[in-house]
């Protein structure tokens, strides 16, 4: 801990309170509450004053007085009324403060550098919401209930013993002010001690957390019993402080007890030397030392509750205090739309770029191509407002995008696109709260994910934590369905694996085009997906570069070098598709990398079958689900093998589920791709390609059902690929229906895959 924190804890432990004006200001929303606690409370002190003069009174008159049995029975009433009612409503408003503070400190999160675990690890910024929150609103309560009562208690017990008893008072009071010396002394280094055994229950989270996330390199480097051994030391250190916690606390009640014996050996004494007189101060005596006796034992519980609050409170204020995340510039340009204003910029891969003065087009679709070294999805965060640049800013109609006004205009779909343990259709409802079922339904099936409904068993089942019932690519279909339905004026969409093949990536450019009302800025992987966007923003080490696909490919070099070197011919076999030798090479160009983390679904059972996937690096299971729901491994597949042999027959799913066994890179090939190699369309055009696609994936299908299939054609194009089709051979036309020609191409190996195509 810094000497700064340090001594802000030292500043805190003298005051007994310092929880209470802290959590004040979140109790607004329980004003009312609040004020009936404070009655209640002070009705139990008014039961708690009288209740032992009345006692004295009734033992005096030594016969039966009714108004004062009535008084006493009322007091008593009154005593546990006014208790209940304290109770409750003192409850209530630490559970309203703990709600608004949790709010606050989850609306400041979402600013902080602290939501990229920049300075905080996970495990401690999500106990800052739970576990801190409910030291901080259970030492309010108790101080509103039980604390301030009880050092009230003691003070009206003592005034009102020193006039009865006053020896018996003076030796209370004595006793008490030595015990509230003795335990300021312990309660600094208890205080000390609640810190530190906080941060050492804290460093066993994160090491939990870290193994968890860990768990493929500690597996891989034998580093179990390494780790094993840090967790060790780290309960180790949790158990010390844990025991010198409960010394320190031992110590304060010890000392309440005692200054309450105190006074009991004093009117006990006393009665004794005095003999039978004076029966009635007697009894009332002893119940105000019960009184003191009372507050010293709740003293040291509830000193501990506020200091372990403070100690919360502080960790939380790191939250709270923390500098904002985003840090928006001044007007910074005139130009209208989107601008690159003294741009810089540094990627983790320590590429760099620096003084950048651009104004993007408006035009439908801007394709965003990277080298390498340079991450489209941090480039994706600047232009959307959700990172800091080096140097310099990024504007919108001359107002820096990170300013919260204008970062609404910008949306953004990023590659890691995580969802949420909630079902489909709340996640909708989420930016579209009125959308109904159906039109969540016509939704899902224009982003290729008509099926999801029937896998996560309706639209209102939770998807699990982080959306993990999905694959990737279903999760980025399912975030970017939801954000164009919105409309935005401005969209941002990082690498996803859709736009990674140029026959699935098509008909979501077409979508970006007619749901995005100003431009889509979109991160582009193929030569063919380049060519169909409006422009093109290049990024490299010589600077950026903005113009036209074909313009970027005849005036720079390291343009034209990115797509020639894009191709990795040693490391899939694509003899097992039956494809002929001349289109190996083209269909090479279709191929998409991904990357999986253990445990993470390739593919899952019930899945469209839609692409094949050859292992590049690391491991994969096949599992198979039986009719009662049990999986069974069925096989382990390393580098050089491929799954997923596509059944080309319509609707045909998957039998099977793919899962990563280690971080596993594969590169795969669409259905799309496939058909074109097996019919040899491998150079016709896209429209061609996509007409037999959809006609493969469909079954024959009617010239009037045909454009609906594919949205992102004309009926122009539609029609000049069917007459281009249908000259060739390659779809004919049968009872009004239009059918794919698939044509066997003879190549050894190839018979067992072809024998699987259904005879259309």
């Amino acid at each position: 801990m810094n000497r700064e924190r340090e001594a802000l804890l030292q500043r805190r432990t003298g005051r007994y309170f310092p929880v209470v004006s802290w959590v004040l200001p979140h109790t607004r929303g329980a004003r009312l509450a609040l004020t009936i606690a404070i009655i209640g409370s002070l009705g139990v002190l008014f039961s708690q004053a009288f209740l032992p003069l009345t006692v004295e009174h009734l033992l005096k008159e030594g016969k039966w007085d009714a108004r004062l049995a009535v008084e006493l029975v009322l007091l008593a009433l009154l005593q546990l009324f006014a208790s209940l009612l304290s109770h409750r409503a003192g409850h209530h408003v630490a559970n309203e403060a703990g709600t608004s503070l949790r709010r606050a400190v989850f609306r400041k999160l979402l600013r902080t550098p602290f939501l990229k675990q920049q300075g905080l690890a996970r495990a401690s910024i999500v106990s800052r919401h739970t576990a801190d929150v409910d030291r901080v609103c259970d030492a309010f309560e108790a101080t509103l209930i039980e604390g301030i009562p009880a050092v009230i208690r003691i003070v009206q017990s003592l005034i009102i013993l020193s006039f009865l008893e006053w020896r018996t008072g003076l030796a209370m009071t004595v006793a008490s002010i030595v015990f509230l010396i003795v335990r300021t002394g312990i309660g600094r280094s208890l205080l000390t001690i609640d810190r530190q055994r906080l941060d050492a229950s804290s460093t066993v989270g994160e090491l939990v957390d870290e193994t968890i996330t860990s768990s493929p390199s500690i597996a891989g480097s034998h580093l179990a019993n390494w780790q094993g051994q840090r967790f060790s030391n780290a309960v180790g250190t949790l158990r010390q402080l844990t025991d010198r916690q409960g010394a320190k606390i031992a110590q304060l009640v010890a000392g309440a007890n005692a200054a309450g014996l105190v006074g009991l050996v004093v009117v006990v004494s006393g009665a004794l030397i005095r003999g039978g007189e004076n029966l009635a101060a007697v009894a009332a005596s002893l119940l105000y030392v019960e009184g003191v006796v009372k507050g010293l034992e709740t003293l040291p519980s509830w000193i501990r509750g506020v200091q372990q609050g403070v100690v919360s409170q502080i960790r939380i204020d790191t939250i709270l205090q923390s500098p904002e995340r985003l840090t928006p510039s001044p007007t910074t340009s005139s130009s209208a739309g989107l601008s690159l204003v003294d741009l810089a910029a540094q990627f983790d891969s320590g590429e760099t770029v620096r003084n950048i003065n651009l104004v993007l087009p408006q035009v439908p679709v801007i394709g965003l191509v990277c080298t390498t070294r340079v991450d489209p999805d941090y480039l994706c965060a600047l232009l959307s407002g959700d990172a800091n640049p080096t140097a310099g800013a990024i504007a919108l109609d001359g107002h820096d995008v990170r300013h919260d006004s204008v970062k609404e205009r910008i949306w953004s779909v990023p590659a890691n696109s995580s969802s949420f343990n909630d079902s489909i259709g709340e996640i909708f409802r989420g930016i579209h709260p009125v959308i109904s079922d159906s039109e969540i339904l016509s939704a899902l099936s224009r982003f290729g994910l008509a099926h999801l409904p029937q896998l996560t068993t309706g639209l209102d089942m939770p998807l699990g934590p982080g959306g993990e019932q999905l694959t990737r690519n279903e999760r980025q279909r399912l975030a970017l369905a939801v954000v164009l339905l919105a409309r935005p004026e401005y969209i941002t969409v990082g690498p996803i694996l859709a736009l990674a093949d140029a026959d699935t990536g098509l008909p979501l450019l077409q979508l970006l085009k007619e749901s995005v009302t100003s431009t889509a800025i979109v991160s582009i992987n193929t030569a063919e997906l380049a060519e169909a966007t409006d422009a093109v923003l290049f990024i490299d080490t010589d600077g950026v570069h903005l113009t036209t696909h074909r313009e970027l490919l005849m005036t720079s070099a390291n343009y034209a070098h990115h797509w020639a070197q894009r191709l990795a011919t040693d490391e899939v076999d694509l003899s097992v598709l039956g494809i002929p030798d001349g289109d190996e090479r083209t269909l090479l160009t279709r191929l998409v990398t991904e990357s999986y983390s253990p445990g993470e679904v390739i593919y899952r059972q019930g899945d469209p079958a839609d692409r094949i996937v050859f292992t590049i690096a690391g491991r994969v299971e096949i599992v198979g689900t039986n009719a009662q729901g049990d999986e069974r491994r069925l096989a382990v597949l390393g580098p050089g093998n491929h799954c997923g042999d596509l059944r080309l027959s319509p609707g045909e799913q998957r039998a099977e589920t793919v899962r990563a066994l280690d971080d596993v890179v594969v590169r795969s090939l669409s259905r799309e791709a496939i058909s074109a190699g097996m019919t040899g369309l491998l150079d016709r055009t896209t429209a061609e390609r996509q007409v037999v696609a959809t006609l493969l994936r469909h079954g024959p299908t009617a010239l009037s059902d045909l454009a609906p299939l594919m949205p992102a054609l004309t009926d122009d194009q539609i029609t000049q690929a069917l007459a281009l089709l249908e000259r060739d051979g390659a779809v004919t036309q049968d009872s009004g229906k239009l059918r794919a020609v698939q044509k066997r191409r003879s190549r050894t190996g190839a018979a067992d895959l072809l024998d699987r195509l259904t005879d259309l």
